[in-house]
């Protein structure tokens, strides 16, 4: 079953919307502008396989989070869709286990487009993932044709207005890319996604030991700072020309490579399970935090910056780890068995 989510504002909508998505299609906060026009057309457009959700939030709801593609996460595991399209105002994102870095892209695309028109680039996105994904057009499955038939008898109006929208967005949308980009392109570059697949192995490690909240709160970290390495790069492919992703590339590599060594299971995560065999484990955990922090808050600066057509600004230092020798020695290490 496919769910068209508008998250109600305040702390609690993500529960609401949740709990929707066992009682129905469509669950639409009205503060949405046009949310009940909008909710026809994505009704009319999403696939009824119950592959997709589509996520529409107010600019101004307040997620309780500290970054909206942890929102993102939060939904990505909490639904059952393995892709999810999300829209704060008007900024779209997406996370798909079929289509990867392809979905981030078209929606950053669609954005582009669209102009600030959340309708249509909600459509164009919706429309072109949906097309990605594997047996796109096949039957709906599950229940057989009645699924398929009762909307029609009971929407049919609907439907050919919703569809007649997405075809004629879909005519805007060639003419404006008549060529797609190769499918299963990654905007990450393969050295930074060296680094990204690294820390995605270190995040389960930290979540396993028990009974220790830094641990804990780390592996949350090191799972968000990896999702915003491919916001980043994914928008800077989008929106930006090649010399600011080339720019950012050559930052964060070897920040990133330090950062890395800092959080293996050597360092960090030693210091923490075992502090007793350390020199100074405390002014050690708050330097690898500190830098953990730092990198992030950077990161998401920079995804501010693309998103606002302004030139990346890099002003985090990590000069507290470029001192510990131990950490030199494993960055060389890690480089070396990356090929870099």
């Amino acid at each position: 079953m496919v769910m068209i989510i508008a998250a109600a504002s305040g702390g609690g909508w993500i529960d609401d919307a949740i709990a929707s998505l066992h009682a129905g299609n469509v669950y639409v906060d009205p503060t949405v502008k046009g949310s009940g026009s909008l909710t026809e057309v994505l009704n009319g457009i999403v696939p009824t396989d119950g592959t997709v959700a589509v996520v529409v939030l107010p600019a101004n709801a307040n997620i309780g989070l500290d970054y909206a593609d942890q929102l993102l996460d939060e939904l990505t595991k909490a639904v059952d869709q393995q892709t999810v399209v999300l829209a704060v105002g008007d900024d779209l994102q997406a996370a798909s286990v079929p289509l990867g870095q392809d979905a981030v892209r078209i929606a950053n695309e669609a954005e582009h487009d669209a102009g600030g028109d959340l309708q249509d680039s909600l459509t164009t996105a919706v429309t072109e993932i949906s097309a990605q994904l594997p047996d796109a057009g096949g039957s709906s499955g599950g229940t057989g044709g009645a699924d398929v038939l009762m909307p029609v008898v009971i929407g049919g109006v609907v439907l050919i207005a919703a569809a007649g929208t997405a075809i004629g967005l879909l005519a805007r949308r060639r003419r404006r890319a008549p060529a797609s980009p190769p499918v299963n392109t990654d905007p990450v570059p393969a050295g930074i996604r060296l680094r990204v697949s690294r820390l995605r192995e270190l995040a389960p490690s930290y979540a396993a030991v028990p009974g220790n909240p830094v641990a804990a709160e780390t592996a949350a970290s090191i799972d968000a700072l990896a999702s915003h390495i491919e916001q980043l790069f994914a928008r800077l492919d989008a929106k930006a020309g090649e010399d600011q992703s080339a720019m950012a590339e050559a930052e964060y590599s070897d920040k990133l490579a330090r950062l890395v060594a800092a959080l293996d299971r050597d360092y960090l995560l030693d210091l923490l399970t075992r502090p007793d065999l350390w020199d100074d484990p405390e002014e050690r955990i708050g330097e690898v935090r500190e830098a953990l922090n730092a990198v992030t808050t950077q990161i998401v600066d920079n995804i501010k910056q693309v998103n606002a057509r302004k030139g990346l600004l890099f002003q985090v230092s990590l000069d507290s780890l470029i001192g510990r020798s131990e950490l030199r020695d494993w960055e060389r290490q890690f480089k070396q068995s990356s090929g870099d």
